[in-house]
């Protein structure tokens, strides 16, 4: 009988996943990008897929931020190709919001798979972690750029082309 329950709850995790593990919502009270260029990025204390620390925006000048499965998904083969030796010489960082996901989903399901990127990915796990100016238009990524840890621009990436375009961009300045 409790194996039964396991395949069950197994199986209800599994079929849960498609509807979308980012769950995702309304964005909270997000602002355009002519209100947050010239402010400060929130100062974040996350971890990345593995647990280690992550400080935002610490010496980050790009940050590409996506809150939404779908999004996660195309996104990933362009960042894995540009791998983490660049995501570092030119001070990007990746960071996904996870935090509105099922404990269970995320812990069975989806960390699992972050861990096999050969990228680090900054973690969102807590609401109140996530920094309403920066929530992204849906099916986009957030394209933000800082200087001194200030916003200087932000603009949505909505195709894997559209990121590829930019992160060759980043290579060539």
């Amino acid at each position: 009988m409790r194996y039964m329950l396991a395949v069950i709850v197994a199986l209800g995790g599994v079929s849960f996943l498609s509807i979308s593990a980012w769950a995702d919502a309304p964005p909270a009270v997000a602002q355009n990008e002519s209100q947050v260029v010239g402010q400060p990025f929130p100062s974040l204390k996350l971890t990345n897929q593995h647990d280690m620390p992550v400080q935002l925006p610490g010496d980050a000048s790009v940050i590409v931020f996506a809150n939404a499965k779908d999004v996660d998904e195309w996104a990933d083969p362009m960042l894995a190709k540009f791998g983490q030796k660049q995501m570092d010489a030119h001070h990007l960082v990746y960071l996904s919001d996870i935090h509105r996901m099922p404990w269970m989903i995320s812990k069975m399901f989806a960390l699992p798979k972050l861990k096999e990127r050969t990228y680090s990915v900054a973690l969102i796990r807590e609401a109140n972690q996530v920094p309403a100016t920066i929530e992204p238009k849906a099916d986009c990524l957030n394209w933000i750029q800082l200087k001194s840890a200030n916003i200087t621009a932000l603009s949505p990436v909505c195709t894997p082309t559209d990121l590829e375009k930019r992160l060759n961009e980043l290579v060539a300045h």
